[in-house]
């Protein structure tokens, strides 16, 4: 299968938070990182294009970064997760270049 992804993305289980445009809240696991976005784990579904306030805590440092669910998928139901979500974030963003920042740091 080829990869299509337009950006290389690196592993990274940080927990975190998010908040939807309708007011839910949730926990999550972010499995990895690019420059382009997320991939969490939730127990909630979430819809494709629902916009998300999510908030990452990365040591004693906060990001909070705003995206759009991209994709959703189900994971077995036997998993604690839920479901897999891509978040897609605007690049200009300067939470996540921050937070790619401080993952390449502290894995120095």
């Amino acid at each position: 299968m080829e990869d299509r992804r337009a950006a290389p993305r690196q592993a990274a289980f940080i927990s975190a938070s998010l908040e939807t445009s309708q007011g839910r809240s949730a926990i999550a696991i972010t499995r990895d990182i690019s420059t382009r976005g997320l991939l969490l784990l939730t127990r909630p579904a979430l819809q494709v294009g629902e916009l998300v306030k999510l908030t990452v805590a990365l040591g004693a440092t906060q990001h909070t970064l705003s995206g759009k669910v991209v994709r959703v998928e189900a994971m077995e139901p036997h998993e604690l997760w839920r479901h897999k979500v891509a978040i897609a974030v605007d690049e200009s963003d300067p939470a996540l270049s921050q937070l790619h920042a401080a993952l390449e740091h502290a894995r120095r």
